[in-house]
């Protein structure tokens, strides 16, 4: 066997090591398991290195982390990694809220009906579709902002994107627009245990075509699972409710 071999005990003992560096800026195991997917049993073989997972299962783990394959076959030492961002670090040392506090309890990934209802305004609602993306680092949203009437505007122009984290149970996403035309302020908290998939709170909204003028709007979230397609079902046929609970009271 030449230095170059690695036998298969000693790839996943490798392999196990990468893992367990990965897994440090995560205070709860579970939790971390709950966020890729996998049993924490069969986790725990990778980590003592008794096991490979399977491709799809890696395939994860490395999206997850953002890295690579080689993980089963070098040191992690011997990878380059992506910097560590310093908005993660001004998260956890300034706010409190570092990549493994925002927990898939508090905010699952995938895709929310979100509702902005106007203070003033009770029957003048906005809807929009959020995505929440959870990365090592951070936890990232993106939307778009409705069209404005018969006006087409490019959906480039309407992209919105921003970052989401939390103080305790409260959740809070700042977003904007190119350009910060709009930009947004969420604050959220969970209904209750009984209705797992519904959050409220309020919207502080900034628009610079409106000269500068900010608004409060009452804020409902409705959480439509990860998958786009039954995601983008679940919207229209809330919104179809939405509009005709709207009619009735009218």
């Amino acid at each position: 066997m030449t230095n170059n071999t690695r036998s298969p005990a000693e790839l996943r003992k490798m392999f196990g090591a990468n893992l367990q560096r990965l897994a440090r800026q995560y205070p709860s195991v579970s939790e971390l398991c709950r966020q890729l997917g996998i049993n924490r049993t069969q986790f725990n073989r990778y980590l003592g290195g008794e096991s490979f997972p399977r491709p799809d299962v890696l395939y994860r783990i490395c999206n997850f982390f953002e890295v690579d394959a080689r993980i089963l076959l070098r040191p992690i030492d011997e990878i380059d990694l992506p910097p560590v961002h310093p908005a993660a670090s001004a998260l956890t040392e300034f706010l409190g809220s570092g990549p493994g506090t925002l927990t898939e309890n508090l905010l699952p990934a995938g895709f929310y009906f979100v509702s902005e209802t106007g203070l003033d305004e009770p029957h003048a609602t906005r809807h929009r579709v959020l995505h929440a993306r959870r990365l090592p680092q951070c936890t990232l949203v993106r939307s778009y902002e409705p069209p404005s009437g018969e006006d087409s505007v490019a959906s480039n122009l309407r992209e919105v994107q921003g970052i989401a984290a939390c103080a305790g149970r409260q959740i809070y996403i700042l977003m904007s627009s190119r350009a910060s035309q709009n930009s947004r302020i969420y604050l959220v908290k969970r209904v209750n245990d009984a209705q797992s998939d519904q959050w409220r709170g309020v919207a502080i909204c900034l628009s610079k075509t409106t000269a500068n003028d900010t608004t409060m709007r009452r804020l409902a979230l409705r959480y439509l699972g990860p998958k786009p397609k039954a995601a983008l079902s679940a919207a229209r046929a809330a919104r179809r409710a939405e509009r005709t609970a709207e009619e009735i009271v009218a």
